[in-house]
């Protein structure tokens, strides 16, 4: 389902009035909520945990032999540590502290290992010894809805979690329990299912709220 089809299932199961919304932006009152409520409920969703498999996706820095410190990708959430490659040799990612006093200077080893600061930003051991390519896996951060045809990442079996958690919000803003109640209840087997096969072996662990 697109941005603006899951909006329009939001206000079908929420009873509202009209056919609508016909476009997620330049909304205004009820329709400005529902727009908004699908697209804050999207990050949420995304943000219980950082590892959803839809989230994963496969990355690469151009690294020079003038510089040792990199930006990442703007969507970087987490770096798998088991994945960092330079060239043909895997790089280890150790903590910031320990790199930090390891290496405020060039090791003249090569580049054999790494960290991320606080900002984010990779730091190498090392001086590259030639132009070339880091590859690693990574998380990418939460997809932000915008426009009417973006889709979420999600599988779309289960973009339906997105609607009934919009739904919550929805019977919350007009002190509706039965609202909330049903909402919480078809949210659970929607996200438990998604949980599933989205993120093996872990268990909802409290209320969805």
């Amino acid at each position: 389902m697109t941005y603006l089809e899951l909006c329009q299932a939001l206000r079908r199961e929420a009873g509202a009035a009209g056919t609508g919304p016909a476009n997620v932006e330049g909304q205004t009152g009820e329709y400005k909520r529902l727009v908004e409520w699908i697209a804050n409920e999207w990050v949420r969703l995304q943000e219980r945990h950082q590892r959803w498999n839809f989230a994963w996706a496969q990355g690469s820095l151009e690294v020079e032999p003038s510089f040792r410190v990199y930006d990442l990708p703007s969507d970087v959430a987490a770096i798998d540590p088991e994945t960092l490659y330079y060239r043909d040799r895997d790089v280890a990612i150790v903590p910031w502290h320990e790199f930090r006093e390891q290496f405020r200077e060039p090791s003249g080893g090569g580049v054999r290992r790494a960290a991320l600061d606080p900002s984010g930003q990779l730091h190498l051991e090392d001086f590259p010894d030639t132009t070339a390519d880091i590859t690693f896996e990574y998380w990418r951060e939460p997809q932000i809805l915008q426009s009417n045809n973006d889709v979420p990442r999600a599988p779309s079996v289960y973009h339906y979690a997105i609607v009934y958690a919009a739904l919550r919000q929805y019977g919350l803003y007009e002190n509706a329990p039965e609202v909330v109640q049903q909402a919480d209840y078809s949210l659970s087997g929607v996200y438990q299912a998604m949980v599933n096969r989205e993120l093996p072996g872990v268990e909802i662990q409290g209320p969805l709220a």
